[in-house]
C-alpha cells in the first residue's frame, strides 16, 4: 500500500517537474521568438526614474510590445521581482525578441548618436552645429575660444548636454597639443602653443589637401623667419566675417587695405587669436615643416596649388592662373588670386 503512494507521490512529482520543465522551455522559446509585432527598426528612449511598469507600457504605445501584462511578467520571471532597467535611448531592430529587449535595458546597452566637426570650420560655425544636434540638451556654453576645438567626429548619448560635448572638444584639443607641442621642432619661430594653433589654422584655411599643408606651412614658417608678412587670403576674410559663413565673399580690393589685426596683409607676423578650429594634420605640419626655401604659392586652377622660392617665378604662376580663370566672372583680386609679395 505505502509502495503505490509512493509510486503516486513520485509520478506526480514528476509530472511537476516536467510541467516546470516544459513551461520554462516555453517561456524561454516566447520570449527568444522574433517578434512579429514590431514591424520596423525602433528608436526607444527611457527617461530618468520611469519604473520597468510604465516601461513596458511605452513599449506598448510605441508597438514594440503587443502584450505589457504577459511581458512584465515574465520579465519579473526571468530577471527577479523588480528588475532595474537603465535610461537612456536604445535601439531595437524590427522582429528583436522580447528577451532582446528586455536584456538590453537591463544591462544599458544604449545606442550613441555621432556628430562630426569638420577641419576649418570657426568656433561660430562648430557651435551651431552642436546647439541643432537631436538628443543633446542644455544651453550652449558661452565664450568658447577660436581654436579650441577639436575637429573630429564625436558620440554622445541622449540627454548628453552641449556644455559637455563642447568640453570634450576643448579638452580632446589641449591633450593633442599639449603632446605635439613636446616633439615639436625647437628651431620653428612659434614661441607658445597659442601661436602654433593660429598659424595652423591658417594653413588649413589654405588648403583642403592634406599633402600640401606641411608645404604651406614652410611656406609661412619661412616668412616669419625673413620678417616678411604672412599675407594670407583667409585671414581678409576672417577680419570681415569672423566665422560667420554668411558674411563671407570673395575680396575685395578694399578689404586687402583694411587696417584690421587679422589682416596680414596690413600686420606683420600673427593675427591676435586663430581663425578657425585646425585639424591634427595642420598643427603637425606647423611644428615640424619641411625644410623648404618657398615663400610663396599660388592656386594652379586645378585644386592645389604651385610653390615658389622667388617673386619672379611666383608672379608666373599667377598670371598663368589668371589665364586658366579668365573665362569666369571675377571682380578684382578674389581669394585666390590676391598676390602675394
Amino acid at each position: 500500500m505505502y509502495k503505490k503512494i509512493l509510486t503516486k507521490i513520485c509520478i506526480g512529482f514528476s509530472i511537476l517537474v516536467v510541467c516546470y520543465i516544459l513551461t520554462i522551455v516555453g517561456v524561454i522559446m516566447y520570449f527568444n521568438a522574433p517578434n512579429s509585432y514590431q514591424k520596423e527598426d525602433k528608436r526607444f528612449i527611457i527617461e530618468n526614474g520611469l519604473t520597468l511598469r510604465q516601461v513596458v507600457e511605452k513599449l506598448h504605445e510605441e508597438q514594440i510590445v503587443r502584450n505589457p501584462e504577459t511581458f512584465l511578467y515574465l520579465s519579473q520571471l526571468i530577471k527577479g521581482i523588480d528588475p532595474k532597467v537603465r535610461y537612456g535611448e536604445y535601439f531595437f531592430e524590427k522582429h528583436s525578441s522580447y528577451y532582446k529587449i528586455l536584456h538590453r535595458m537591463v544591462k544599458g546597452y544604449i545606442c550613441f548618436r555621432k556628430i562630426t566637426v569638420a577641419e576649418g570650420l570657426s568656433t561660430d560655425s562648430a557651435l551651431k552645429i552642436i546647439n541643432k544636434a537631436n538628443g543633446l540638451i542644455g544651453q550652449m556654453p558661452e565664450n568658447v575660444l577660436e581654436g579650441s576645438l577639436l575637429p573630429e567626429t564625436y558620440f554622445y548619448s541622449y540627454n548628453d548636454t552641449k556644455t559637455n560635448l563642447v568640453k570634450r572638444m576643448q579638452d580632446a584639443m589641449q591633450k593633442n597639443l599639449d603632446e605635439l607641442w613636446e616633439k615639436r621642432d625647437p628651431s620653428i619661430p612659434l614661441k607658445t602653443k597659442e601661436q602654433a594653433i593660429i598659424l595652423a589654422s591658417i594653413v588649413e584655411k589654405e588648403t583642403g589637401i592634406e599633402s600640401e599643408r606641411p608645404q604651406i606651412a614652410s611656406v609661412f614658417i619661412n616668412r616669419l623667419n625673413k620678417g616678411m608678412k604672412l599675407q594670407s587670403d583667409p585671414t581678409i576674410i576672417y577680419s570681415f566675417a569672423k566665422g560667420d559663413k554668411s558674411l563671407e565673399r570673395a575680396i575685395k580690393m578694399s578689404d586687402i587695405r583694411n587696417s584690421s589685426q587679422f589682416n596680414t596683409y596690413h600686420i606683420f607676423g600673427l593675427p591676435p587669436t586663430p581663425i578657425c578650429n585646425p585639424g591634427l594634420e595642420s598643427i603637425k605640419a606647423v611644428l615640424n615643416p619641411p625644410k623648404t626655401e618657398f615663400l610663396y604659392f599660388v592656386a594652379s586652377g586645378k585644386g592645389d596649388h604651385v610653390f615658389s622660392t622667388n617673386i619672379k617665378d611666383h608672379n608666373t604662376y599667377v598670371v598663368r592662373y589668371r589665364s586658366l580663370m579668365q573665362n569666369k566672372t571675377t571682380t578684382a583680386p578674389t581669394q585666390e588670386t590676391a598676390p602675394k609679395q
